[in-house]
């Protein structure tokens, strides 16, 4: 929803209040960040105002500055949650004198908490102003987080491995948009990963996107991932194609692991002009094609073996995949962790369950961010909140304007 203008009177006022606030934040100290932006919300009508961070697996809004775990709301069944989820603000009542009010932070459209407002009643100016607040606040935290660990440790519920806060460092944001296209992704076990990565960039109209599975468990996994990442982000900045990247990462792994060790992986490019998609496939679950709400079942890539044992292959690899997106496509790369790890009793979570849940989703309307959000919990609770696989999916969705 796009941001609307101010009245005059109300516009002075908020730039006065903004150009304070922009001004000490430049030296602000970041666990004092939250206290600048509280006191910048009291200056714009707010008699009190909180910062909430979704945690890792996105499932509470935690309260900060605070140590890890201290507050918390759920983002299921919560007002603040509402607003978390529809990127929207959520009012407690619209006839109460006072009451709270919850605005999303946001960083372009990824969700990254919301701001809680103690407001006297509100007009739709009003909510705009807390808007333009929470965007701008949105960008310091993240900006301010970069020099401090408490944003991250309290957004944590629980420890994590040495191998997850080795692989949370190399990945972007969960979420990205612009107006023709949108990409969304998650990563479970959030606090015990080790061997998934996904990656992506879009620069002159090109989405450049990769999902990765390093064999193994725990650091070794971790750190073979990290530098597939490290090599693909290279090779990519240097302008090479898809195939070339591929043999570039394929050398890198066989160089410094061996023989016996791999990753599986896809390598993707959609030119958002034209809807064109390309696709290296090394040995990787092939990914779904959603078209009309609706998957129409996995692409056929052309095989080739998983990255680091190209060099046993008898041929060279066949070219890479090509296919013509219809306005309205959407891609789901996903790892074999989602679809193959086994319940201690019971069937695995399914090939035909995920399809399942993706339409359903589609059908409801949700945005790729919330949608892969629902997906992420609803296999990792299949699984008892046990997965004995990295599981991690990659959505990307085409819908150029009108």
């Amino acid at each position: 929803m796009p941001l609307e203008p101010l009245s005059p009177s109300a516009g002075d006022r908020f730039a006065a209040a903004v150009a304070g606030f922009l001004e000490s934040a430049h030296l602000v100290a970041p666990d004092a960040l939250p206290s600048l932006i509280s006191t910048t919300a009291r200056a714009l009508g707010a008699t009190a105002a909180s910062v909430w961070l979704a945690d890792h697996q996105q499932r509470f809004l935690v309260r900060v500055p605070g140590r890890a775990g201290d507050e918390r709301h759920p983002i299921e069944g919560t007002m603040a949650g509402r607003a978390f989820i529809s990127s929207e603000v959520v009012e407690a009542s619209h006839e109460s004198d006072r009451g709270p009010m919850w605005v999303p932070l946001l960083d372009g459209v990824d969700r990254i908490g919301v701001l809680e407002l103690e407001v006297p009643a509100t007009t739709d100016e009003v909510a705009g102003r807390f808007r333009h607040l929470a965007s701008i606040a949105a960008a310091e935290l993240i900006a301010r987080g970069q020099y401090s660990d408490i944003y991250t440790i309290t957004r944590r519920q629980r420890a994590m491995s040495l191998a997850a806060e080795m692989q949370w460092q190399v990945l972007p944001p969960n979420s990205f948009a612009v107006r023709d296209l949108s990409v969304a992704a998650m990563l479970e076990p959030a606090y015990d990963v080790g061997g998934d990565a996904f990656d992506y960039a879009y620069q002159d109209g090109v989405l450049q996107f990769a999902i990765f599975d390093a064999v193994g468990h725990g650091l070794e996994s971790s750190l073979m991932s990290t530098l597939t990442v490290g090599t693909y982000r290279h090779r990519r900045r240097s302008g090479d194609e898809l195939d070339r990247t591929a043999r570039a990462i394929d050398t890198m792994i066989a160089d410094q692991f061996g023989d016996a060790r791999y990753a599986t992986g896809q390598l993707g490019r959609v030119d958002v002009s034209s809807g064109r998609l390309t696709l290296v496939n090394a040995g990787h679950p092939p990914p779904l094609l959603i078209r009309n709400e609706r998957v129409v079942g996995p692409l056929t890539c052309p095989p080739r073996l998983p990255f680091g044992l190209g060099h046993l292959a008898k041929e060279p690899p066949g070219p890479m995949f090509d296919e013509q997106l219809e306005p309205g496509d959407a891609l789901l790369l996903y790892t074999d962790g989602v679809v193959e790890a086994r319940r201690s009793r019971g069937s695995d979570f399914g090939l035909e369950r995920l399809e399942h849940f993706l339409h359903r989703a589609l059908a409801s309307g949700l945005p790729v961010a919330e949608m892969l959000r629902r997906l992420s919990h609803e296999v990792l609770d299949y699984y008892g909140g046990q997965l004995q696989d990295d599981a991690s999916m990659l959505l990307v969705r085409w819908h150029p304007a009108r």
